[in-house]
């Protein structure tokens, strides 16, 4: 049982610290803010876990991964769902389907989606030209991979 409370701790205390890290940012900006976080969070969970839970590392590591990917999923699936968006600007008033249209394009359209990678360094203006960086290459290189 208290194997089970301390990873409970660990996950809570990497949910809240991943929050923390983004600081309002998008996930995949923050992401290797959210990395270390996690990181830390297993490091710190590892004696504990091992001298009074009785779970060792590699099952805290298979578990730890698990855990991150489900939080990853849900959490980058709700920032990026339009719809949950629209519904959000609807919470306070009744709008027009324009004005509803109309405030997603200025909050969440295609300057914002530009300026947001932008802010997290995997793009950069040359001129007229927005261009990918190296670490965007790498992202598109890993993300290449996974299809």
């Amino acid at each position: 049982m208290s194997g089970l409370l301390i990873l409970a701790g660990s996950v809570l205390a990497a949910l809240v610290g991943s929050e923390l890290a983004l600081r309002g940012t998008k996930l995949q900006t923050g992401l290797s803010r959210v990395l270390v976080v996690w990181a830390f969070v297993w490091a710190f969970t590892l004696y504990p876990l091992f001298r009074y839970g009785g779970i060792g590392p590699l099952t805290l590591t298979i578990f730890w991964g698990g855990a991150f990917l489900s939080w990853f999923g849900v959490r980058s699936h709700i920032e990026s769902s339009i719809l949950l968006r629209m519904l959000y600007s609807l919470r306070r008033e009744a709008k027009t389907e324009s004005s509803v249209l109309g405030e997603y394009s200025t909050h969440f359209g295609p300057a914002m989606r530009v300026e947001e990678l932008s802010r997290g360094k995997m793009t950069v203006k040359q001129g007229e030209r927005t261009v990918v960086t190296s670490k965007g290459k790498i992202i598109l290189r890993v993300v290449s991979k996974l299809r």
